[in-house]
């Protein structure tokens, strides 16, 4: 008997839920897609395999946040329902406690939490790296297509010391003209009749490979005009780096370490006060978030019980405003990431605590009726 009755909350609650986090997760997703692509397009072209590429990496980002939120819902919608058609009286009338009643949703709160754990702690800041790695940086362009960094006859000032100027024809550089200098004055100057691109993954380099070039190096002594002798050659090959682009991309941001790196970080003593409060607070951030379903299920099922409704709208809307309350008081702790002396780490969890004894109260109230 009790199984049947397990099966048929966990059901109604597992329905509701997976409705949900496909309504949601369609709209953060579009939401995601139409943003970024329409960035993308004011740069440069994009194909249909960037677009699926960039839903995929979307997706864990998007349930991280659909889960909690859609089985919240679903708890309010099946408890309310119960409650306004008498179901929980004849539970309890046959002898269940609230708490027996309530087991399916207690197992489906801990099935959601490592799910969520998992996003949080794993996937999601692997999507968000990848999704660093799809942007319109330089080092990606010098990646994806060498000539994409080159604009059709347009002086380039993109690498610090470096002018570039050129005509693009059918993949090579025509009549290739760069400088290099450290200050005012040049040290260095290049004119090829051509020039290819290729980049050293290994080096981290650009590298340029110039044909029938003409040379211009500055002397040890004097300045450039004075000490610079031309050199000819048919074929000079030169490298400018792009490891300051590389560090730039990929600079310190807690949302995109993975766990382990996240938690080695997080216990360097060396690091500064502030950036080690922001590495704990993220780390706290994913764990907290993750236990969001299990305090989504202590509140959700005597607030379902109380509120005693059955339509869909209310229960979405009821849901909505738990939601939003949580999530307002979990990024304004969050905020608080870069003062180390407030214990943010620990602030992060203050919605967690209150919701969860707000809940526990509430449950302990319904269940002595």
């Amino acid at each position: 008997m009790t199984r049947i009755l397990d099966r048929y909350i966990a059901r109604h609650i597992m329905v509701s839920a997976i409705f949900a986090i496909v309504i949601i997760l369609i709209i953060l997703i579009l939401g995601n897609v139409f943003k970024e692509i329409l960035r993308e397009l004011a740069e440069r072209p994009v194909s249909l395999v960037f677009v699926l590429k960039f839903i995929g990496l979307v997706i864990p980002f998007a349930l991280s946040l659909a889960i909690p939120f859609s089985f919240l819902t679903a708890i309010l919608l099946t408890f309310g329902k119960l409650s306004a058609d008498s179901e929980l009286v004849s539970m309890r009338m046959a002898g269940l406690s609230m708490g027996r009643i309530c087991l399916p949703v207690a197992f489906i709160s801990i099935f959601f939490t490592v799910i969520c754990a998992w996003i949080n702690l794993s996937l999601s800041p692997w999507a968000k790296s990848e999704m660093e790695g799809m942007k319109d940086t330089l080092i990606n362009k010098a990646k994806m297509d060498p000539l994409l960094l080159i604009k059709d006859e347009e002086v380039i000032n993109e690498f610090p010391g470096y002018s570039i100027y050129a005509n693009k024809e059918d993949g090579i550089l025509k009549d290739f003209q760069m400088v290099r200098s450290s200050g005012p004055l040049p040290e260095a100057i290049a004119l090829a009749k051509n020039a290819r691109l290729r980049v050293d993954m290994e080096t981290d380099e650009l590298i340029v490979e110039m044909e029938d070039a003409n040379l211009m190096f500055k002397g040890g002594t004097g300045d450039f005009m004075d000490s610079s002798q031309p050199v000819f050659t048919s074929f000079f090959p030169t490298g400018i780096s792009l490891e300051k682009f590389k560090s730039d991309n990929s600079r310190l941001q807690p949302e995109n370490l993975a766990l382990f790196d996240l938690i080695e970080k997080s216990q360097d003593k060396e690091l500064e006060p502030t950036v080690q409060a922001t590495l704990l607070t993220e780390l706290s951030m994913r764990m907290a978030f993750s236990v969001s379903c299990i305090t989504f299920a202590l509140i959700g099922v005597p607030l379902g019980i109380t509120a005693q409704r059955r339509e869909t709208t209310a229960g979405f809307v009821f849901s909505l405003v738990i939601a939003v309350v949580y999530y307002v008081l979990l990024t304004m702790a969050q905020m608080k990431r870069e003062e180390p002396e407030l214990f943010p780490h620990l602030l992060v969890w203050i919605p967690n605590v209150l919701f969860i004894g707000l809940g526990i109260a509430l449950f302990i109230k319904v269940s002595r009726k």
